[in-house]
């Protein structure tokens, strides 16, 4: 018997979808992933998807791989990826409640998930059922962007938090005079930066959630956005465990997206970790020998210092702010950036000049060996939007 897998995942729709489109995409889905042998559930309530994709682990990536593509969809959060021993569905259906039972009856496949819930009477009490129950009652649903649906009209829902997106800020190569990567900073979906996102998130597990959820949409718009270069995304995660399943859930939808793992770095703060600082860094290497890059940030600062660097042994250091800022006048930073820059040469380490905002920050910096830049000089962090080349940042030396 073949390997098989379950992949359950939550979206938002980019438009509103009538009930005409919703039978459409219901035909088309049955129809195209019947090809590929992958089976189903697919749930709508005011623009937000749930949907189940169960079959060989191979044809269901093939599967998400696309739907992350598809334009329809946003906010793509995957919420379980694990192995089953038999499927649930034989057939696709999908739930959605804006219809009557006489429309119900004529969309071939619909059913009456959402007010009895019988296409729920052929699955055992597994984590697919808990979770489509879930949907039911208002959870893993994604924010309607762009339109919305009568019903969300009549009674407008308050989201938890407000909707998150991503502005991205360029990393550049002075050598090779080009952008060689991107770090995805987080801002709401109107471009503002994340004050107000945040102050949504009033518990601990509010920030753990957004923290786990913000790499994950980041790494499907960046791939969506045709994403060439690297792709640097923030590790804030506050206990060694928290760090290993969002480590797990940036390798998983990165592969699901197209992406290789290796043009992902993923920059840990270590005055935000808490735990054994060794079982952290175990946690860490493991990630790293599939692929993804590891960069020390804000170096200089608080905790992270030359231990950090022995323990995590990072690909690259991002130096802090405070280090950057007017160093070409500076004489105590200018030879601790010296002290870093040999240590880091000795050790293969790359170091990242973050917040360069002036010529002579930047004529220093690069005067001392360093290649690689970051910060208002070199580019705004653009939101949903990427770089794709740069010059020599104007009024700087050659």
């Amino acid at each position: 018997m073949p390997a098989l897998t379950h992949l359950i995942y939550s979206s938002a729709a980019t438009r509103a979808f009538s009930n005409e489109d919703l039978a459409t995409l219901l035909a088309h889905a049955r129809t195209k992933n019947a090809m590929q042998g992958v089976t189903g559930m697919l749930l709508h309530v005011d623009g937000s998807f749930l949907q189940v994709l169960e079959g060989e682990p191979e044809s269901v990536g093939a599967v998400f791989q696309t739907i992350c593509a598809d334009p329809r969809h946003t906010q793509i959060v995957t919420i379980i990826r694990e192995p089953i021993q038999r499927r649930a569905f034989s057939d696709w259906s999908m739930g959605h409640p804006q219809v009557t039972p006489e429309e119900l009856a004529e969309i071939d496949g619909a059913n009456d998930f959402f007010t009895g819930g019988a296409c729920l009477t052929r699955l055992n009490q597994g984590r697919a059922k808990k979770l489509l129950w879930a949907f039911k009652e208002g959870r893993w649903r994604s924010r309607l962007t762009g339109a919305q649906t009568s019903a969300a009209r009549r009674e407008p829902a308050l989201p938890e938090r407000p909707p998150i997106s991503f502005a991205f800020a360029p990393v550049y190569d002075a050598d090779q005079e080009t952008v060689v990567s991107h770090e995805a900073h987080l801002c709401t979906q109107d471009g503002d930066p994340p004050d107000a996102v945040l102050a949504q998130c009033v518990t601990q597990q509010d920030r753990a959630r957004l923290d786990l959820e913000a790499r994950v949409l980041a790494i499907g718009l960046a791939a969506r956005l045709g994403l060439t270069t690297g792709l640097t995304l923030g590790l804030a995660a506050h206990h060694p465990h928290q760090a290993a399943q969002a480590l797990h859930s940036v390798l998983d939808t990165a592969t699901q997206c197209g992406v290789a793992p290796e043009r992902i770095t993923i920059a840990v703060d270590q005055d935000r970790m808490t735990g054994d600082p060794l079982v952290l860094a175990s946690i860490i290497q493991q990630y790293r020998a599939a692929g993804l890059k590891i960069c020390l940030d804000h170096f200089g600062a608080g905790r992270s210092g030359l231990n950090q660097v022995e323990s995590l042994q990072p690909d690259s250091i991002a130096l802090n702010e405070n280090l950057v800022r007017g160093i070409e006048s500076s004489g105590p930073r200018q030879a601790i950036v010296r002290g870093i820059l040999q240590t880091c040469d000795d050790l293969g380490i790359d170091v990242i000049a973050k917040h360069v905002a002036t010529p002579a920050e930047y004529d220093w910096l690069r005067a001392e060996g360093i290649t690689f830049f970051q910060g208002p000089l070199i580019g705004p962090a653009l939101f949903e939007m990427l770089h794709h080349s740069l010059q020599r940042p104007a009024g700087t030396s050659a």
